[in-house]
């Protein structure tokens, strides 16, 4: 058994509260909990994977149920990048976006085992044990549907006007359980949640009294909660209230549009470069002569970034509004006339970690590369054809990237 009481009403909007509702969605979960012991899958999930797949697919259930507009706000957002509900699927006509789904489920599911991996981009989201639990879930949550009684606690948002100042402790405690407890948000920010409990203990520490603590760790929560994205799409809680409460989608603007005057350095490389805003160089020193002369920055007794002699692999890119940035490890992957470090073998071995590992490529490249297709060999291991991965890419760098995906 992976449920306890307590996992359950830890997921709640109302927490420590009970809702009427509590106990046939406690008894739902415990069901489903079972039925994940029973399915005798291949894949070597944790206790804990275990227990949060359930508690997410009963979170869904319950929003749906109670249309608190979660998931609704999830899909609609995704169709408006994407043209779709959801990520991977063809979706069979008789998809709802406003009912229970065995294809949300089986996203569901998916999602949290991924977000509880500790190497990303190795599970397919069409994984047959995946597929069997959905199938499982599904039947489960079925055939209770039409008699599922409504969880009032999930009508939170319901009640809150987000420009009344009135209301400010109802916006915080909403924001709070998006952020940290809600079933689809937290696990994309499991890292930053975690560093933030590292951050907690040790000004825990710090106080004989650990009441004493009580006003940084506020602080400390605020900070975190503000300073991250979260969910599957890597937006702010403020985005995800506004969609939630307001129905108003974000406005997901691209920070590389044109500046009304070009930054020098993308100048610079232009110039360099003979128009094009890419360049690639296989060792330090070539991107370091590349600098002083071609770029004029002229001679640097220590190197301009001496910090970078250990990598090779360089790849410049600019943007009219940012200038330039280097990164390093990358320019094996990137398909491009001018690239002589490129490939293809291990662009298709381990490319796509630009955009599984955080960090690892600057995002404002991987979206370069990916939406000019520069990468024509890079797919996740799963991805036989490279389908997946360039439908998906995109997507696939909002989950895996998240605060790099955001770095405003």
């Amino acid at each position: 058994m992976n449920i306890t009481v307590k996992d359950y009403m830890k997921m709640q909007p109302n927490y420590p509260k009970v809702a009427d509702s509590d106990k046939f969605y406690l008894q739902m979960a415990m069901r489903l909990d079972d039925a994940i012991e029973q399915a005798n899958m291949q894949l070597p999930l944790s206790a804990e994977t275990k227990r949060d797949i359930v508690l997410a697919a009963t979170g869904y259930y319950q929003d749906i149920v109670a249309d608190c507009g979660i998931w609704r706000s999830f899909i609609t957002i995704h169709k408006q990048l994407y043209g779709k509900p959801l990520p991977f699927y063809t979706l069979p006509d008789e998809y709802c976006e406003s009912e229970l789904n065995k294809e949300d489920i089986q996203f569901i599911i998916w999602y949290v085992t991924e977000c509880h991996s500790s190497e990303h981009g190795l599970l397919s989201p069409f994984d047959s044990d995946i597929a069997h639990l959905a199938d499982r879930f599904f039947a489960i949550l079925d055939a209770e549907y039409l008699d599922a009684p409504t969880p009032t606690e999930y009508t939170i948002a319901m009640d809150v006007e987000l420009d009344n100042i009135g209301q400010i402790d109802s916006i915080v405690q909403l924001s709070n359980w998006l952020f940290f407890r809600n079933y689809l948000m937290h696990h994309a920010s499991r890292d930053a949640i975690a560093e933030a409990f590292a951050e907690a203990q040790a000004i825990i520490a710090k106080h004989n009294n650990p009441k004493d603590a009580s006003p940084q760790l506020a602080d400390l929560n605020q900070r975190v909660m503000l300073s991250n994205p979260t969910g599957p799409l890597a937006l702010t809680v403020g985005e995800w209230l506004k969609m939630i409460v307001d129905g108003e989608m974000p406005e997901l603007q691209d920070n590389n549009a044109a500046a009304a005057k070009p930054h020098k350095f993308y100048r610079q490389l232009m110039l360099a470069s003979n128009g094009e805003p890419i360049a690639f160089f296989d060792s330090y020193d070539a991107l370091e002569s590349f600098l002083s002369i071609d770029m004029g920055w002229g001679e640097a007794p220590q190197g301009h970034l001496p910090h970078l002699r250990k990598f090779d692999n360089f790849v410049i890119y600019g943007t009219p509004s940012k200038g330039v940035l280097i990164a390093h490890d990358v320019a094996q992957y990137i398909c491009h006339q001018q690239n002589p470090c490129y490939d293809p073998a291990e662009a298709s071995r381990r490319g796509y970690e630009m955009l599984t590992r955080r960090g690892s490529c600057p995002i404002d490249l991987t979206k370069y590369v990916f939406a000019n297709n520069l990468a024509p060999d890079i797919r996740l291991p799963y991805d036989t054809n490279g389908d997946i991965t360039a439908e998906n890419w995109d997507f696939l760098a909002r989950l895996y990237q998240q605060r790099y995906y955001r770095p405003d």
